[in-house]
């Protein structure tokens, strides 16, 4: 594809109709039908070499440990006043008289990695975006993190049109992303997806705090799924936002793309103009609409590993 539609939607969407009028979803590489437990959808698998970088252990268990305001009832004041009596870090609170108890418990569930519990406590003392929440990120390890992005035809109680899912690997990534091929097949690809999940598993996105996750949510309530969505999160908006937010101008996902890896798409559909192109398939059955929402979402998901490695590298540096 080139640049020439980049700004024209519907010449790009006139174009692909022009170019896959006689091709089908077979023509497609790497594509498959697949059988759920709640019927048919169809599955992309690609793989891409995607270096997934995190931060050492030592590290991690040294950043969180030397945080005194970890412990409820300890501020900034209170760690100031602490540090300078000698208890520098949570293995010196042990034998306090106030703080001894809640030391020794997160200390427990530092030593035993319980890294679901890690993060409960912290979402207590801090936001969701805390540095703290990405540098224990790299206690889950990158085969645990999934790396997640979906398109639908709106913003609310409408469905879905795919999700992406992609899972590191000693590789890279193995990527699949589920398609609805009509809308009778939701509820197959939403158990392709939740297929992917573990009660180890913690989702990385984009904005997907305020909107993917939510909305998978939803659209499980709308047909009775009863499965459980995980609640390890990183939203990796926030914490571009924290990183990068005075040195760029903004800080959109396709931003983060060209400024630092140098990378920018080429004949992409804007998000905007999803729900038309999905629909202009469903109505003349041509696949060429859809070519561009299978890479915009597959682009987006690499990205994501991309930048969760910049922020670990970020962090590395800064630390």
């Amino acid at each position: 594809m080139t640049n020439e539609h980049e700004n024209n939607p519907q010449k790009l969407k006139q174009k692909l109709l022009e170019e896959y009028q006689d091709k089908t979803l077979e023509d497609l590489d790497y594509g498959e039908e697949i059988e759920t437990k709640r019927g048919s959808c169809y599955r992309f698998t690609t793989h891409e070499k995607v270096e997934i970088k995190t931060l050492k252990e030592k590290k991690v268990n040294e950043c969180l440990i030397g945080d005194l305001k970890l412990i409820k009832g300890i501020g900034p004041s209170k760690e100031r006043k602490l540090k300078e009596n000698g208890f520098i870090t949570l293995d010196d609170l042990r034998d306090h008289p106030s703080y001894g108890t809640s030391a020794c418990e997160l200390l427990e569930k530092l030593e035993s990695r319980d890294v679901c519990s890690l993060s409960d406590w912290i979402s207590t003392r801090y936001s969701a975006s805390h540095h703290l929440n990405l540098l224990l990120s790299s206690l889950s390890g990158a085969e645990k993190m999934l790396f997640m992005d979906i398109e639908t035809l709106g913003l609310k109680d409408v469905p879905l049109i795919l999700i992406g899912v992609a899972e590191g690997n000693k590789d890279g990534l193995t990527i699949n992303q589920y398609l609805l091929r009509n809308l009778k097949e939701e509820k197959a690809t939403l158990d392709g997806f939740l297929s992917h999940q573990n009660s180890d598993n913690v989702y990385v996105t984009f904005n997907g705090r305020s909107f993917d996750v939510p909305f998978i949510k939803s659209r499980m309530r709308f047909h009775h799924m009863d499965e459980k969505i995980n609640s390890q999160h990183l939203d990796l908006l926030h914490f571009s936002r924290r990183q990068w937010n005075d040195q760029l101008p903004n800080c959109r996902l396709q931003t983060l793309e060209k400024h630092f890896f140098g990378f920018e798409r080429c004949d992409d559909v804007p998000s905007s103009k999803v729900p038309e192109f999905y629909l202009t398939y469903r109505e003349t059955g041509n696949i060429g609409p859809l070519v561009p929402i299978i890479e915009h979402n597959r682009e987006d998901v690499v990205t994501l590993a991309k930048i969760l490695s910049l922020l670990h590298h970020c962090s590395d540096l800064k630390d």
